[in-house]
């Protein structure tokens, strides 16, 4: 079996050697030790860092992650953890359904949005609710609440 030193693990995955001792100090990795305290890693420590790094950049949080990772090794039957780890994945899917509808719905604004802003294309006026009372932008504040941060905040 092949073992990494940290800075290969960090390299390897697209991450920082920081990183790394941060989810083991949180007790979310535990890499091996040679006499001289040199941490060592092998293809499975790589696959849960991965995994890891993949929950963390899409917003769970830390505690969210250790309850997964650790659910399993406190149970005493595999019906148990199954029944465990099961419930709290099942919590996890519903909630990234809720995430993915709202980021859905955050695209369509952004796609109106943009479309209107669009329309400002070639306009030599100055883009403020003084210098260009016809925008379409301005005329559209009501209905894409995104225009709102685009617009000037005198109106």
């Amino acid at each position: 079996m092949r073992e990494y030193k940290i800075g290969e693990v960090a390299e390897f995955l697209g991450t920082t050697i920081r990183a790394v001792r941060y989810y083991e100090e949180e007790g979310l990795l535990q890499p091996l030790r040679t006499a001289g305290g040199t941490r060592l890693y092998h293809q499975g420590h790589l696959a849960r860092l991965k995994s890891i790094l993949r929950l963390a950049a899409n917003g769970f949080s830390l505690e969210a992650i250790r309850l997964i990772g650790s659910l399993r090794e406190s149970c005493k039957s595999g019906d148990e953890s199954s029944q465990k780890v099961s419930a709290q994945l099942d919590e996890k899917i519903k909630q990234l359904s809720l995430r993915i509808l709202e980021l859905q719905r955050l695209k369509q604004e952004i796609s109106q949005a943009n479309t209107i802003v669009r329309k400002c294309r070639g306009c030599k006026n100055r883009p403020s609710s003084k210098t260009c009372p016809a925008c379409p932008v301005k005329k559209q504040l009501g209905s894409v609440a995104l225009l709102n941060l685009v617009w000037d905040q005198d109106t």
